[in-house]
């Protein structure tokens, strides 16, 4: 090897630990196996050991000896993608931490890198900076909100993951104009927040914001609700007419929810409003001008049923100039936190009562895939406030398809004789399950793993409930 090229590694080696030794939050490396290879100072002040005295040893050593609780480790590794969770460390610290698993060609681990951050003032103060941070980009356009809705309660919008943060800003882009929006996503996504935060943010904000469920209303009645129609059009109609929503809407925006729902026979129809801003009502011959913006969402795949005929292929091209796709709550693992501690805060104040997640509930939840995603988390939240027999809302007050998709494996079986007092229970199912796992594992540590809580924890419930 050349003069040179020394050289130059070594100075990418000095720049790279300098990155990582100046790095604010902590940098953890291990092999496939679970041995440290790196930890930078941020680490240091996690754990209270200096780097070299944690390189070189085992993480689950490390967990055992209380560094961390609990450990990432075995389910990144058996996982092989990249998990989140908080845990504590034996110095206090509150820590999120996220294990990105390096493969192989062959799909085996080579290492795994962990960086935690300290949540311990974050969570104090993040809710206030973000907050301010988004007061700041749209000073303007919230003072203006604010006079408009001064007695209600502003929606709440929750995007901290980098995929949320960029449709965020693709809605600031795109309200400044009238180009027809294609909302998609799963249902429960909050496709119809992102619409409703584009009409708030537009030019159109002061005027009609006209929502419409396509697959709420029956066939028969949907064109006349949407183009309205003439006295006299079919038997029981006003003899005055009435006005369609796309006529109601006008100057405003008309929201097309569920448009995958739309009949066939009337996407002509709207086919033509949206090209030409014209509508003619039901039983009528004139035309009528309209200035209305159309956003549309569905949770259905429309190129599939363009290929199956159920939806024109001109009317999806017309509506999709602009497709934002809203990813599944699973996907963005940063924002559950933050939308627990939301509806916690939103269902707390409703119901006055100060509802709290343990650090295990919420490790729990933030692993979870939430199929009913952001809809199917406000309404445990809610369930939760209003059921919980404690301030504190514990592993066993989750509901059960929750703690057991810990482990897609595991069946937990409980039977119930008779009836007793809700403590008694508790306790009684306490003690079989610490008896039950410390007969299996042998180890306070792996109870602690298993039952999901920590190992000082499950050593003072093995003590209590095993008598040798």
């Amino acid at each position: 090897m050349e003069a040179s090229e020394i050289t130059l590694y070594k100075t990418l080696n000095h720049e790279l630990e300098t990155i990582i030794n100046t790095c604010f939050d902590e940098i953890f490396v291990t092999d496939g196996n679970g041995k440290v290879l790196r930890v930078n100072p941020a680490g240091e002040v996690f754990y209270g050991m200096k780097a070299n005295e944690i390189v070189g040893k085992n993480t689950e050593e490390l967990a055992r000896k209380g560094l961390f609780s609990p450990s990432l480790f075995p389910i990144v590794k058996e996982r092989k993608e990249r998990v989140s969770m908080i845990q504590r460390t034996r110095t206090g610290h509150t820590i999120h931490c996220i294990g990105n698993p390096s493969l192989d060609a062959e799909g085996n681990i080579d290492f795994i890198i962990f960086t935690s951050r300290d949540l311990t003032e974050i969570r104090q103060l993040r809710d206030k900076i973000e907050r301010t941070e988004h007061l700041l980009e749209s000073f303007q356009e919230e003072l203006e909100e604010l006079r408009r809705f001064q007695n209600k309660d502003p929606e709440e919008f929750i995007s901290f993951s980098p995929n949320m943060r960029k449709i965020v800003k693709m809605v600031d882009k795109i309200a400044k104009v009238d180009s027809t929006v294609l909302v998609t996503g799963k249902s429960g996504v909050g496709k119809g927040v992102i619409v409703s935060l584009i009409h708030k943010k537009s030019n159109r904000s002061k005027q009609p914001f006209i929502h419409v469920n396509c697959g709420a209303i029956p066939e028969s009645l949907i064109e006349s609700e949407l183009f309205g129609y003439e006295s006299g059009a079919f038997t029981g109609a006003n003899k005055e007419g009435k006005k369609g929503l796309f006529e109601e809407a006008d100057g405003g925006t008309l929201f097309l929810d569920e448009i995958g729902e739309m009949p066939l026979n009337l996407q002509v129809k709207l086919l033509k409003a949206l090209q030409d801003n014209v509508i003619q009502r039901l039983g009528g011959t004139k035309p009528v001008h309209i200035n209305t913006r159309i956003i549309a969402a569905t949770n259905k795949n429309l190129e599939s049923m363009v290929e199956e005929g159920t939806f024109r292929e001109d009317l999806y091209y017309r509506l999709n100039v602009i497709p934002i796709y809203i990813p599944p709550l699973r996907t963005r693992q940063e924002d559950i936190s933050y939308l627990m501690d939301y509806f916690l805060d939103k269902f707390n104040k409703k119901y006055g009562s100060s509802t709290y997640l343990s650090l295990e509930a919420e490790n729990q939840l933030i692993n979870y895939n939430w199929p009913g995603n952001v809809r199917e988390l406000e309404n445990l939240m809610e369930r939760l406030v209003v059921t919980a027999d404690k301030n504190e809302i514990q592993m066993i007050d989750l509901p059960q398809k929750i703690i057991n998709s810990r482990n897609d494996d595991s069946q937990y079986l409980i039977q119930i004789n008779d009836i007793c007092p809700l403590k008694q229970a508790h306790e009684e199912l306490e003690e079989q399950l610490i008896i039950k796992a410390y007969k299996k594992y042998k180890s306070s540590y792996k109870v602690g793993e298993a039952l999901g809580i920590n190992q000082s924890t499950a050593f003072r419930k093995i003590q209590k409930y095993i008598k040798d």
